[in-house]
């Protein structure tokens, strides 16, 4: 790999991480938002369960909160400029199938450094985002409720 696309790949990944963590911490404050559907006791909100739930074992309506999770981060990337999302989608697993894909379709340009609309691949990438930051986040968070529920006191 040449300088320049090296560089271009280290400027990628860094806005990928700063998109991602900002994207991570919004969904974070929005579950917040939200009582818990856990009637535990001890769980405050969304987001405390869905900690719970990833440190333990995941309750019947997970899927619940995994599409409440998909939808709000894909509306947040849709916010997002093209080169914004063709940063954190650079990063993902299903780039090489995905671009593969679209040269075949004619869906890229001849430029060098086309911006792509990637709109029709947005819930891969918010898949992403949730795999790497959010649920990463939710595996190790930790409050006074969440230890007490899962017997660290």
């Amino acid at each position: 790999m040449d300088l320049r696309k090296e560089i271009a790949l280290n400027i990628s990944t860094a806005l990928s991480r700063i998109l991602s963590d900002k994207i991570t911490r919004q969904t974070i404050r929005w579950m917040q938002n939200f009582d818990t559907a856990l009637n535990m006791g001890y769980l405050k909100n969304l987001w405390d369960d869905v900690c719970y739930q990833r440190q333990t074992e995941k309750s019947f309506s997970w899927s619940y909160y995994d599409d409440m999770i998909l939808s709000f981060v894909a509306a947040q990337l849709k916010e997002l400029s093209n080169y914004e999302v063709n940063g954190i989608w650079l990063q993902t697993d299903a780039i090489y199938d995905q671009l593969d894909h679209m040269q075949s379709n004619g869906m890229t340009t001849a430029s060098a450094y086309p911006e792509i609309n990637l709109l029709c691949y947005i819930s891969d990438i918010a898949r992403y985002v949730i795999n790497e930051y959010i649920y990463r986040q939710a595996d190790r968070w930790q409050n006074d409720k969440l230890k007490q529920l899962l017997g660290y006191f």
